[in-house]
């Protein structure tokens, strides 16, 4: 299954193109709220997505090379189990890719995710215009998952995580 696809069995799904301004993201970000506060029922929940979806979303508009990026949501429901995710996809330089790539295979290896990020707090601090700080609290503030993959010059990232069932007990209307 692709990042882009749902699950047979997946409940949600949500996929937004657009183009890489900042004018576009909050846009963007108003409807990742608006998602999560729709199928899930708990606020902290909402908001460690929503978290996500800014510095994802930042990411990505801040080293996209290429004229459109996306933002896909989704939850999936399995075998009475949920799972929101969050997927973020845009085209990079080459240098860019290794420079990612490197971080985030730290990231997603890291045995301790709140001391990898209390790390990099520290090892960017005198660093000036690049924190890398934001994947790194999503998944030691958020505490959600981070995945990636590069296929050619894409670039996506993956975060998620299980949540509570969603909201059954009421009628999506649209």
């Amino acid at each position: 299954m692709s990042a882009s696809e749902p699950s047979q069995n997946g409940s949600l799904f949500l996929c937004i193109t657009f183009f890489p301004t900042e004018r576009m993201a909050n846009s963007v970000l108003r409807l990742v709220s608006s998602f999560c506060s729709m199928v899930v029922d708990d606020a902290n929940v909402c908001s460690r997505f929503y978290m996500a979806a800014h510095e994802l979303a930042e990411n990505i508009i801040k080293y996209s090379s290429g004229p459109r990026v996306s933002l896909e949501l989704a939850l999936d429901e399995r075998d009475g189990a949920c799972v929101m995710k969050i997927c973020a996809r845009n085209e990079a330089s080459p240098e860019r890719l290794r420079e990612v790539e490197r971080r985030l295979f730290e990231l997603k290896t890291a045995s301790d995710p709140v001391k990898h990020y209390d790390d990099l707090i520290i090892e960017t601090a005198m660093v000036e215009g690049v924190s890398g700080l934001g994947l790194a609290r999503v998944r030691a503030e958020g505490g959600l998952d981070v995945d990636y993959r590069i296929e050619g010059n894409e670039l996506t990232i993956i975060a998620q995580a299980p949540v509570e069932r969603w909201r059954v007990n009421e009628q999506l209307e649209g």
